[in-house]
C-alpha cells in the first residue's frame, strides 16, 4: 500500500470520527430538552403499596409496602405507613426505629390489616402514596385505588409537568415550611431557594380521592456554599381545605464536625402531618 493510499484512508477515518462526534453531540443537545424535573428527581425515596386481596369488612388481608431509595436514607419504616381509623393492624412486622436504606436496593415489607368499619378510608405511605379503600354494601364489596408519585424520568416538555404552582400556593407552602423550621428551632440560612411542584393528584373523582400532593425543596446557602437541603412532601385536601406536611427529609451539608459534599439523607418523620388552615 503506497503512501497516497494510506493518507487517503487516514483522512477517511478522521472524517468518520468527526462526523460521529458531531452526531453524538447533537444527541446530547437533544437530551437537554428532556431534563428530569428537578424537584421530582430530588424525592429521596420511592414508595408503593400493594393489596393482594380485597379488604372487605372484618377480613384480615396482607398489605405490601415497598421502598426504593434513590440515595442512602435514614428512615423509620414503621412510621411511614399510616392507617385511618377504619383500618387496623392485625400483624405489623415493620422495622421500628430509624434504619439506613441503601441506594439502589428495593425493600419490600409486609403487614396484615383488617377493615373494621364500612366507609371510604385513606391509607398513606411515605412519601406521597395514597390508597383509597372503599368498603360498601354491608361490607361485602371493597375497591382499592392507589395514587402515587409520577415517574421522575418523564421529559420536562410533557404538558402535565408544565403546570405552574400559583404564587398564592407558593406563598402558602413557604409559610408552612417556615413555621415548621421555626417550631423545630432550625437556624435559617443567609440565602434560600424555594421551589414546589405537584408530584401526585387525583386522576378520577369516581374514587373520591381529593388530595393533591406537592413536593417542595428548600436549599439553604451560607457564604455562597450549600449549607443544607430540605424536602417537604405536603398534602392538600381539597375536600376539607386543609394543608399538612406529611414528610420532611434533610441533607446536612454542614455539621459541627465538617463540611460534607455528599451527606446522607435523613427523614424527619411527621406522623399524621401538621394541619394549617
Amino acid at each position: 500500500m503506497n503512501k497516497i493510499t494510506k493518507a487517503s484512508l487516514a483522512l477517511v477515518v478522521i472524517s468518520i470520527v468527526i462526523l460521529l462526534s458531531i452526531f453524538v453531540q447533537s444527541l446530547a443537545d437533544e437530551k437537554e430538552e428532556y431534563v428530569t424535573d428537578q424537584v421530582i428527581s430530588h424525592i429521596p425515596i420511592r414508595a408503593d403499596l400493594g393489596f393482594p386481596d380485597e379488604p372487605i369488612l372484618n377480613r384480615t388481608v396482607d398489605i405490601t409496602y415497598t421502598l426504593n431509595p434513590l440515595v442512602d436514607v435514614k428512615v423509620n419504616v414503621s412510621e411511614g405507613l399510616i392507617l385511618p381509623e377504619g383500618i387496623v393492624f392485625v400483624e405489623n412486622n415493620l422495622p421500628i426505629g430509624q434504619i439506613t436504606l441503601k441506594k439502589g436496593k428495593k425493600y419490600r415489607y409486609g403487614a396484615k390489616i383488617k377493615t373494621v368499619d364500612i366507609g371510604n378510608w385513606m391509607v398513606y405511605a411515605s412519601p406521597g402514596v395514597y390508597a383509597n379503600v372503599n368498603v360498601a354494601f354491608g361490607g361485602e364489596v371493597s375497591t382499592v385505588w392507589i395514587q402515587k408519585v409520577w415517574k421522575a424520568k418523564e421529559p420536562i416538555t410533557r404538558s402535565r409537568l408544565k403546570e405552574n404552582i400559583t404564587q398564592e400556593h407558593h406563598d402558602i407552602f413557604m409559610d408552612i415550611t417556615k413555621n415548621w423550621l421555626n417550631e423545630h428551632d432550625i437556624q435559617r440560612s443567609e440565602k434560600e431557594e424555594f421551589n414546589c411542584t405537584i408530584i401526585s393528584w387525583p386522576a378520577s373523582r369516581i374514587h373520591n380521592v381529593n388530595i393533591k400532593c406537592y413536593g417542595c425543596e428548600m436549599l439553604g446557602y451560607s457564604n455562597s456554599k450549600l449549607y443544607d437541603k430540605y424536602y417537604f412532601a405536603i398534602e392538600e385536601d381539597q375536600h376539607t381545605n386543609k394543608t399538612k406536611i406529611r414528610n420532611v427529609y434533610r441533607w446536612a451539608y454542614q455539621t459541627p464536625s465538617r463540611y460534607h459534599q455528599k451527606p446522607v439523607c435523613e427523614e424527619i418523620t411527621v406522623k399524621g402531618g401538621e394541619n394549617y388552615e
